[in-house]
């Protein structure tokens, strides 16, 4: 339960072998190589260059298979053994580096290139063409040979289309100058017009055109009726739709074997990655230098890596002056699922302490009480169960749900709710009833409908246990920096006021003895003054004295932050309220003739599945405010850089060994 301790290595190889020792290190994927930017050995020895060449090969090889993937993609039919739980295909080590070192993949990658060109050949033709078909549809009727209209000697021919709305007018305007046009059809608003004219006439006649808005139509390159070209051009829209329907069914036959495309683009991808990583390290003329981090507990198993190479070797080194170490927070088992809230948040600074031990239990009561039912949790439960059975992906995320259904359904036993009043509002009397009722009310504490303020103070208590553990870890981390100063001055002095401020507080309420009041109170005089005279260390008096009143009036601040725990209990009330509604409806609908059973079951059903989503929303979003925004505060610096070791990683397959 703590930040992973790291230490800083070089390994130092022959150029003959840095491509295998990169290869062992990534297949390993203990250690975390550092480009020629960030690598302190370049910065001590300018002389040391970089011959960084970009791998284009490689990349443009991802790029094609990214590509046919996708291609592929829509013509696969078959079941590939993958789902949401299981995104990846498991094959063995054998299958891959089958497919690998052979040449079936590059060749199928080849085909799907192929027929993907061809497809796009096939479809632009096609819209070519049906282009042309409505551009001529229009002039369907027209039986005189588009040639002919420019074989004209004498009389000058204007095809085009003239709007509905200008067709009386522009007849009119033409008759008038000798000139004639005749309908041959329409599309839209528009009507496919001949215009006729004597050719010495022809510039007047397309100026009353022109202001017209008629839309000149050529047939430039056509021979023929234009019946016949339509004709012509949809048999030939038949032909490209089988072609088309015939690469379809051969990207179909390839899709069947997609797998192999996929290894062959995970294997790329990671040996794409090893090049860079070859590229952008510092070397000499015959030596490479690989500087990086890596887990101190994980040194002897590169040292046995590296020993097995003739011409390399590692060794441990300081890190520069100022310069932090990668961060990798390392938790046993129970408390690992949670460290998602962790890194939601970003990582510690190495100097700072890994919080997912101690958010762990809290994240999982908050949430509890947040979704406060015992029913939703044993419901929780069981999808979750159904799920880990399942996946094979990352399976922490609904580890942590299931703690924190397991700390619901002991929320909701204590104050007694079960799909809200279910037991008490829709099963009939008798024994059953009787007997569930009596159990739920032995193993039920408190009743927060008729006893809210209980709910209330243990909102507030909890809240305030959280803030006090807060503190006491600063503490503890400043006595283990041996920053004694800081952990009694800015620590233990709030952590004695606080406890002495809240006893006084239940003294007065009846809830401790009165008699304590007096001397906590006094006693609480004592770190209010250290905090007045020692929190600002290092400033002058004045505005030491200025810094202290500062800190005793954030007095206020801690209360408002124990004030913001009662959101546990106002989501718990709010969800057990609308559970108790679902019922009093499935009540109502259930007195409905012949169908009420059906309608009942179906508002219950879909209701609590409603309630239990929106509850699970809101308890998660809001338990991890506390943890973010009361919580962390008190003790944690994130802003840590993750260890990203040089690893495999695979997209679509999982090699087993």
């Amino acid at each position: 339960m703590a930040i992973a301790r790291m230490t800083k290595i070089m390994i130092v190889t022959h150029r003959s072998e840095a491509a295998r020792v990169l290869e062992a290190l990534q297949q390993a994927g203990l250690v975390q190589v550092l480009d020629a930017e960030t690598a302190m050995v370049s910065k001590e020895w300018p002389e040391l260059h970089v011959e960084f060449r970009r791998p284009k090969g490689l990349e443009e090889m991802v790029a094609r298979l990214e590509k046919a993937i996708a291609f592929l993609k829509d013509y696969a039919t078959e079941d590939t053994e993958t789902s949401v739980f299981n995104p990846r295909v498991t094959i063995d080590k054998a299958r891959y580096l089958e497919v690998v070192s052979g040449n079936r993949a590059l060749e199928l990658l080849s085909r799907a290139e192929t027929i993907e060109e061809n497809l796009n050949q096939l479809a632009a033709e096609g819209e070519n063409l049906t282009g042309r078909i409505h551009a001529l549809l229009p002039w369907e009727a027209m039986e005189t040979p588009v040639e002919a209209i420019r074989q004209l000697n004498t009389v000058a021919v204007f095809p085009g289309l003239l709007p509905y709305q200008h067709f009386d007018d522009t007849s009119e305007a033409l008759a008038g100058m000798g000139a004639a046009i005749e309908r041959v059809g329409s599309t839209g608003n528009m009507h496919a017009c001949i215009v006729a004219c004597p050719r010495e006439s022809a510039a007047d006649v397309q100026k009353v055109l022109r202001s017209n808005d008629f839309e000149a139509v050529s047939f430039e390159g056509m021979t023929g009726r234009v019946s016949d070209l339509i004709a012509g051009h949809r048999k030939r829209l038949a032909a490209i739709e089988k072609a088309r329907e015939d690469a379809k069914e051969q990207a179909s036959e390839i899709a069947k074997d997609r797998l192999s495309l996929q290894i062959l683009y995970d294997h790329y991808r990671n040996l794409l990655k090893r090049e860079v990583t070859h590229a952008g390290a510092p070397a000499t003329e015959s030596v490479i230098l690989f500087e990086g981090w890596a887990k101190k507990k994980d040194y002897r198993r590169i040292e046995k890596l590296i020993s097995g190479f003739s011409a390399s070797s590692v060794s441990e080194i300081a890190p520069a002056e100022g310069e932090l170490p990668p961060v990798e927070i390392d938790n046993p088992a129970p408390v690992r699922p949670f460290e998602l809230i962790t890194r939601l948040y970003g990582l510690p600074v190495p100097t700072s302490i890994d919080p997912t031990a101690f958010l762990a239990p809290f994240f999982a009561i908050f949430f509890g009480l947040c979704l406060n039912d015992a029913g939703y949790g044993l419901v929780l439960m069981a999808v979750l169960a159904w799920v880990l059975k399942k996946a094979r992906v990352n399976r922490g995320p609904f580890w942590m749900l299931m703690i924190c259904a397991f700390a619901t359904t002991v929320s909701g036993a204590i104050t007694g709710g079960w799909f809200g009043d279910a037991i008490t509002a829709l099963l009939p009397e008798g024994p059953v009833r009787n007997g569930l009722d009596a159990i739920r009310i032995k193993l039920m504490l408190f009743d927060p409908m008729l006893q809210p303020m209980t709910f209330f103070a243990l909102s507030l208590g909890l809240g305030y246990l959280q803030i006090q553990v807060g503190l006491f870890i600063a503490f503890v981390c400043n006595l283990l920096k041996k920053d004694i100063v800081a952990a009694i001055f800015d620590q233990l002095t709030w952590i004695v006021m606080l406890n002495c401020l809240v006893t006084v507080g239940l003294s007065k309420g009846g809830v401790l003895p009165a008699s304590l009041a007096k001397p906590v109170g006094l006693s609480a005089l004592v770190p209010a003054v250290l905090i007045l005279l020692f929190s600002g260390r290092g400033m002058g008096w004045g505005g030491r004295i200025g810094f202290g009143v500062f800190q005793l009036f954030s007095t206020v601040f801690y209360m408002g932050d124990m004030l913001s725990y009662v959101r546990l209990m106002a989501l718990g009330m709010v969800g057990a309220g609308f559970g108790i509604a679902i019922n009093v409806l499935v009540k109502l609908v259930g007195q409905a003739p012949y169908v009420g059973w059906f309608l009942g079951a179906l508002v219950f059903v879909v209701g609590h599945i409603f309630n239990l989503a929106m509850s699970m929303l809101g308890a998660f979003v809001h338990t991890m405010r506390l943890q973010f925004v009361e919580f962390f505060p008190k003790f944690f610096t994130g802003g840590g850089e993750e260890f990203a070791p040089l690893r495999n990683q695979y997209t679509y397959v999982d090699v087993r060994e």
